[in-house]
């Protein structure tokens, strides 16, 4: 089953990393399914889950020597902040690859030029291509790129064939090094992998919000009628239900993950497979999909696709069940820097201003994430914003990620198979 191509469709390239994204251009598909084994409701194991309040990351920092965390690794260093300046001017661009959303290229072009007088090269790529650009250059020793904004995973397995540096080392510019402006009481650096040394910080992550697992047609669907994630069990909705592609890079498996993580394989194989849920890789495909009520459920849609027909007046909106409130996840907010890359100096100084008031302000209004900055003011929909109180499971938790993303993802590859 294909989606059709609606007339609502946003001029944007719209790619999103939840963990890691898939590119605009794949399609829609609900396979031919065997028969669904029986559902297993109850999960053996528990997913990591934040603290009451915003939520902070799950496990227990990782090690930074001593039991230190990683964070501990973070010192300003006025001297040395202003050897990269210089070294940078002399070098004269930084090279960023990133999502090719033209707010986010336009920002970081203007933004970075007008504050330090350097230019950008700014490379818009898909996950996958970009990943494998990277990995090519550098066994091939010509690494063209100096910065890397992307997705948990990307910064996990970049780290572990040794073709990034440790962020840590770069982080020197005194104001960006404040606790009161920070969240977290400092920057927040990605925790490592299981492969990866304890004290190696391969990513910074700038953002924090709810992922955006479950939308309705209200015109079509009640939101009050969801009130579980069990609902979506319920014979009527047989066929009604349309997801990003969990088989490939993106959002649709932080969703899968997630409900993996509470309900188990057989709850999973009866939603997706046995629901006959139908799959798409183009975002803005499956915003406009819900929207115009060819499919009145979607999981995994994003918020930059979302809003605009929102504003427009099309009747989607988020449901959250009340057995699962959610993941928090960076998206595409972490920032790795590249080894050996071609200006060092330049790629050291974009890592500091990317955690600047003046950029977190013009990535939070882009891609509708709600940075980790305590001063910088909202501009995100409301269902993105991490609620006091409430407990999230850390989707960018490699304790998570690899106990359940890693198999999620395995599972519904076996379920429909390409």
């Amino acid at each position: 089953m294909r989606i059709p191509n609606f007339p609502l469709i946003i001029p944007m390239l719209a790619l999103v990393a939840c963990g890691s994204t898939g590119g605009p251009s794949a399609t829609t598909s609900a396979p031919a399914l065997a028969k669904p084994a029986a559902s297993a409701a109850s999960a053996s194991a528990k997913p990591v889950a934040s603290g009451s309040g915003a939520p902070s990351t799950a496990a227990k920092p990782a090690a930074a020597g001593l039991g230190q965390p990683l964070t501990a690794k973070l010192q300003p260093n006025p001297q040395q902040w202003a050897t990269l300046k210089d070294g940078a001017k002399k070098e004269g661009k930084v090279v960023v690859m990133g999502p090719g959303f033209p707010g986010l290229r336009q920002g970081f072009t203007e933004g970075f030029k007008k504050t330090h007088g350097v230019e950008v090269e700014y490379l818009g790529a898909a996950p996958g291509e970009a990943l494998v650009r990277i990995q090519r250059e550098a066994q091939a020793g010509k690494p063209s790129v100096d910065v890397y904004l992307t997705g948990s995973p990307s910064c996990w397995s970049l780290a572990e064939d040794g073709m990034i540096e440790d962020v840590s080392g770069s982080l020197v510019d005194p104001d960006i090094l404040q606790p009161s402006v920070w969240r977290d009481g400092a920057p927040r650096l990605l925790k490592p992998s299981p492969k990866m040394p304890p004290n190696m910080a391969c990513g910074i992550q700038g953002a924090d919000w709810i992922m955006t697992d479950l939308f309705v047609n209200s015109k079509m669907v009640q939101p009050s009628a969801i009130k579980s994630w069990k609902d979506l069990l319920k014979p009527e909705y047989k066929g009604k239900i349309t997801s990003h592609d969990p088989r490939v890079p993106g959002a649709g498996g932080a969703t899968l993950a997630y409900v993996y993580s509470l309900f188990g394989e057989g709850f999973s194989k009866d939603l997706y497979a046995g629901q006959q849920v139908a799959f798409n890789a183009d975002y803005q495909q499956l915003a406009n999909s819900v929207g115009q009520g060819g499919f009145p459920i979607g999981m995994s849609l994003v918020q930059t696709t979302v809003e605009p027909l929102r504003k427009s007046g099309v009747p989607i909106e988020r449901v959250f069940p009340e057995d699962g409130p959610g993941t928090t996840l960076g998206g595409f907010s972490v920032m790795l820097k590249i080894k050996n890359s071609p200006h060092p100096n330049a790629g050291s100084v974009f890592l500091n201003w990317f955690l600047s008031k003046e950029a977190q302000d013009m990535y939070e209004r882009t891609m509708m994430e709600t940075s980790l900055r305590t001063d910088v003011p909202h501009q995100v929909p409301e269902y993105v914003i991490p609620k006091p109180g409430v407990k999230y499971v850390d989707g960018y938790d490699p304790d998570f990620h690899f106990k359940y993303r890693v198999d999620a993802e395995a599972k519904v590859k076996e379920w429909f198979p390409r």
